[in-house]
């Protein structure tokens, strides 16, 4: 068999996970197969970014790996990193901000449902109105099963508009950075709909899920933290990724991609620009890791319907990450850190205490604290310049922790257009767009955009994508159903 080329568009962790499972393919099945990787950016990672200094090491996108889905701590033991990771310190507790202080959450909260509801009934969080809207779940019919409607709507059904503006909202929304009325239930959260079905009540639902809870983790010798992080930063996992494709993948940075043509007898044919130079790349199959508004401009000179990749909408974000010297927290504050519900009117969205969640990162006795800015619907706050935004997030702080000190340091990092919105609807589109993409064999989309936001979301998806890629390579060459057996 002729070697075979495959080029990936986009130099994040999808992009960089398909090519590794690329070289695993060719290492495994002995097949000839290069790889290209086109990155935009100056750097490999997309929002994987992590600022080391003399402040420590603070994560400038996210800052952990949630270990209940699979995909990302998985590929971390793969590369065998697993001496590097780190665990999320469980000794803290998140807090809600509201009416401008901050409030524990209650105990047996699940998904913004409540479990424990002796706890529910002394939360400071909700008036005993908004309690007793919430328990009336639990004599409502069952919401049966139907079209897609968004998270937002179907909560409030079942336990009232007080509950979900004040704690699901800023709990359920957060890694969309999106509006809670807009995401799609089936997208995002399909496990309420699951609940609702099979319990008729969410509460008593999420009551019976966290019974099975402690069975699951005695079986787990020592239990699985929720969230993990690798020492030294998460961009360690790019580094490695990137040193593991060394001799299989050429890595090209500062390189965007135009256009792809689709040629019957010769693949893709993929435009680039590189240092202002224009070059053609030929491909016999084409992974586009990038965000949905940059894969429809690639696309645009294949023959099929872009509007619901086009479709696809995308959010604004920033950190703002203030490193103090010594502790400026009030007496006693353990809060790994606290949520901020859209009501409150605040720059910020959200607040992480480094220093509380992942002391190993930073100097010991200092604190470092990672504010949020921006949401769906919400984007004012990141339009502010540095000068601006940095003074509005310290004035956030000094009314909630009383925080007078001048931070060393403010790290600000903008994430332009980098959330994507799963709106009503989202998995609709989503087929869709793989029914159009059927045209094209050896043609795959992958990433953020499409089947879940996460590390290990991307990571999966990006196995997905290889394995689609790979199958296309297998069973046919170049596009005429030529049986290749016994090369892969």
């Amino acid at each position: 068999m002729s070697e075979r080329h495959v080029v990936v568009l986009g130099g994040g962790i999808t992009g960089l996970t398909v090519a590794y499972r690329l070289l695993e393919l060719s290492e495994k099945q002995g097949a000839a197969v290069r790889c290209t990787v086109c990155e935009q950016d100056n750097r490999l990672g997309g929002k994987i970014w992590t600022h080391r200094g003399g402040e420590g090491t603070i994560e400038l996108g996210p800052d952990s790996i949630y270990t209940r889905k699979r995909g990302g701590v998985d590929l971390l033991r793969e590369l065998k990193l697993d001496p590097d990771i780190v665990p999320v310190n469980s000794g803290s507790h998140t807090y809600v901000l509201h009416r401008g202080r901050l409030k524990r959450l209650p105990p047996g909260m699940n998904l913004g449902i409540p479990t424990d509801l002796t706890a529910m009934a002394k939360t400071p969080l909700l008036s005993s109105l908004g309690k007793v809207r919430a328990l009336a779940d639990l004599v409502l019919p069952r919401a049966g099963a139907g079209e897609d409607l968004s998270v937002g709507q179907f909560l409030r059904y079942r336990l009232g508009d007080e509950l979900v503006d004040v704690i699901a909202a800023p709990l359920l929304a957060g890694i969309h950075a999106g509006d809670i009325d807009r995401l799609s239930l089936d997208a995002t959260m399909p496990l309420l709909r699951t609940l609702s079905e099979r319990h008729r009540s969410l509460i008593v639902g999420a009551m019976a899920q966290r019974k099975r809870r402690p069975q699951q983790a005695a079986q787990q010798v020592p239990p699985q933290p929720l969230f993990v992080t690798l020492r030294g930063g998460l961009e360690a996992l790019v580094d490695h990724l990137a040193r593991r494709l060394d001799g299989f993948a050429e890595l090209r940075l500062r390189t965007r991609a135009t256009e792809i043509n689709h040629r019957l007898d010769q693949g893709y044919e993929i435009t680039i620009q590189s240092e202002g130079q224009a070059e053609v790349l030929k491909a016999d199959a084409v992974v586009v890791a990038t965000p949905a508004f940059a894969a429809a401009e690639v696309l645009a000179r294949l023959d099929i319907d872009l509007q619901s990749l086009r479709s696809i909408r995308y959010a604004s974000t920033a950190t703002a990450s203030l490193v103090y010297a010594g502790n400026v927290l009030p007496p006693g504050m353990t809060a790994s850190g606290f949520v901020v519900p859209p009501t409150e009117k605040r720059i910020l969205t959200a607040c992480t205490i480094v220093s509380n969640k992942w002391p190993h990162a930073v100097r010991t006795g200092d604190t470092v604290i990672r504010c949020y800015v921006g949401r769906d619907g919400d984007e004012a706050g990141v339009h502010m310049d540095d000068g601006q935004m940095g003074e509005a997030v310290r004035r956030d702080l000094r009314e909630v922790f009383g925080i007078e000190a001048v931070p060393e340091s403010v790290l600000i990092t903008r994430w332009m257009d980098a959330m994507p919105q799963y709106d009503v609807g989202h998995l609709e589109r989503i087929k869709e767009i793989d029914r159009q993409l059927a045209r094209y064999p050896g043609l795959a989309l992958a990433g953020a955009a499409y089947r879940g936001m996460g590390i290990p979301d991307c990571v999966v998806d990006a196995g997905r994508a290889a394995e689609k890629v790979t199958d296309y390579l297998c069973v046919s060459e170049k596009g005429r159903g030529k049986t290749l057996a016994g090369n892969w």
